[in-house]
C-alpha cells in the first residue's frame, strides 16, 4: 500500500486519521506541523501528503510552498475546520491556490477521507 505523511497539530485528530489509514493498510508517518513534516520528508519518500491548514510554527500553506520550491511532487490533501479569524472555506481555497490537489472540511467521516485518499493514489499510479 501507500506511504502517507499526516501533518496535523491536534493529536486526537491526527490519531484518528492515522488509525483510518492504517486500517486500510497504509504506512503512516506523523508530524505535528509543517516544519517537522519537511524534516520527515527529507528522510524518505511518500506517496501522499495529508495536511491540516492552520497550524502553529509552519502551516499547511507554507508546507505546500516549501515542497514545491524543493521540487517535490506528490498528491496533497488539505484538511481544515477553519480558525478564529479564517473560515475553513477560505483556508482550503488558499491551499488549492498553493498547490493542494484536494480538500476536505473537518470534521469528516472515515469513508470521505478514504474516498479522497484512494482517488489521489489512483491518479498518482496512472501518472507514473
Amino acid at each position: 500500500m501507500a506511504r502517507i505523511l499526516i501533518v496535523e497539530d491536534t493529536p486526537d485528530f491526527r490519531l484518528m486519521m492515522r488509525d483510518i489509514l492504517q486500517t486500510a493498510g497504509h504506512e503512516v508517518v506523523e508530524a505535528e506541523n509543517g516544519r517537522t513534516a519537511v524534516q520527515k520528508m527529507e528522510g524518505g519518500n511518500f506517496d501522499l501528503l495529508v495536511t491540516d491548514v492552520l497550524m502553529p510554527e509552519s502551516d499547511g500553506i507554507e508546507l505546500i510552498r516549501t515542497l514545491a520550491k524543493q521540487g517535490r511532487s506528490l498528491p496533497i490533501l488539505a484538511v481544515s475546520g477553519g480558525g478564529r479569524n479564517l473560515p475553513a472555506a477560505v483556508s482550503l481555497a488558499l491551499t488549492e491556490a498553493a498547490g493542494a490537489h484536494r480538500t476536505l472540511f473537518k470534521p469528516f467521516r472515515a469513508a470521505e477521507l478514504m474516498a479522497v485518499v484512494d482517488e489521489l493514489l489512483k491518479a498518482r499510479q496512472q501518472k507514473g
